[in-house]
């Protein structure tokens, strides 16, 4: 009976080992897709190029070739990019304005109305969408025309659909998310549930952050089936009695099926860290983990994870580097 108690001891501390190396191969695995691409903060992604700046310098670093152009523009932040265009915000003058930045021609150009120190534009195609005095706006590049399409903030553009926060155009409703067709000229209430915010949206689907409770969890709409989700977990209590939940909803992005983000308290929902949300499967996965209370800033197109450390919760111990993880690798 000693024997087989000592074989078994044996065999647990071998099973052990076992889990712990395939524990450190994943993380290897995991460490290896991920690259160090720059220095400074808000990276955006489309097709092969991530943009991102540091402040004083714009960066456009191409995927392909891993070239890194740089110009400058002083007071730059928010950056967006979509095919050949990047749009930011620009206080290089002392009066925030919109750049347009055409990457075949390298020429600029400037919106200067309706544009505040908190405006942060998004692209999608020929449009730019934005918000300034808890007004949106929208710009056409093709026509040069500016057109005020709602009250609310934080903006997002996929196609002819824009969705913003409000809480002050559906009478029967506080705070709603909101979404504005271009081409209709209409707009409907997404939800207006909890205390929604940070709208984002790809195709028929929806996405926001949930900010009733600490730092927000996240929901995702339908426009095709009519239904929503919890794509995460919202506050709750583990079978010990601790809350957890609710801490996802700093930073979220939205591409084709994948929704990234950003967990930043280690309790019984997971790891923190920066994680992809596979919406086919139901399933996250934690890409690269951080500890509690380190705020990124993810965003994703096809098979590009970027992210940044948040300037807003940034002290002088952070790293403001910018990162890369290739889902394909």
């Amino acid at each position: 009976m000693k024997n087989k108690g000592k074989i078994w001891s044996i065999a647990l501390a071998s099973a052990f080992l076992v889990f712990v190396l395939l524990i450190l191969i994943a993380v290897a695995a995991s460490t290896a897709q991920v690259t160090k691409i720059g220095t400074g903060y808000d990276p955006a992604v489309y097709g092969n190029e991530v943009v991102w700046t540091n402040g004083v310098v714009i960066h456009l670093y191409d995927l392909t070739n891993g070239t890194d152009t740089t110009f400058s523009s002083a007071g730059a932040s928010s950056p967006d990019i979509y095919d050949n265009k990047l749009v930011w915000r620009d206080e290089s003058g002392g009066t925030p304005r919109l750049a347009v930045y055409d990457i075949p021609t390298a020429t600029k150009s400037y919106i200067t109305q309706n544009v505040d120190q908190f405006s942060k534009p998004a692209i999608y195609g020929n449009r730019i969408v934005w918000s300034a005095d808890d007004n949106v706006y929208l710009w056409d590049i093709s026509t040069s025309t500016q057109t005020k399409i709602g009250n609310g903030s934080n903006p997002d553009i996929y196609d002819t659909k824009v969705v913003y926060y409000s809480y002050s155009e559906d009478p029967e409703a506080d705070i709603t998310i909101r979404m504005y067709d271009i081409d209709m000229q209409e707009k409907i209430t997404v939800t207006s549930y909890g205390d929604p915010n940070i709208p984002r949206i790809w195709g028929t689907n929806v996405i926001w952050s949930d900010v009733y409770n600490h730092q927000g969890y996240i929901e995702m709409y339908n426009t095709s089936t009519k239904k929503t989700i919890d794509v995460t977990q919202p506050l709750g209590t583990d079978p010990e009695g601790n809350e957890y939940g609710a801490s996802t909803g700093t930073h979220i992005a939205i591409q084709d099926d994948k929704i990234v983000y950003n967990k930043c308290v280690d309790d019984y929902e997971g790891k923190t860290g920066v994680y992809v949300y596979n919406i086919s499967t139901g399933q996250s996965t934690l890409i690269y983990e951080y500890p509690e209370e380190v705020y990124t800033t993810p965003e994703v197109y096809n098979n590009t994870v970027v992210w940044g450390m948040d300037k807003n919760y940034v002290d002088s111990m952070a790293s403001n580097d910018i990162y890369l993880y290739d889902l394909a690798a």
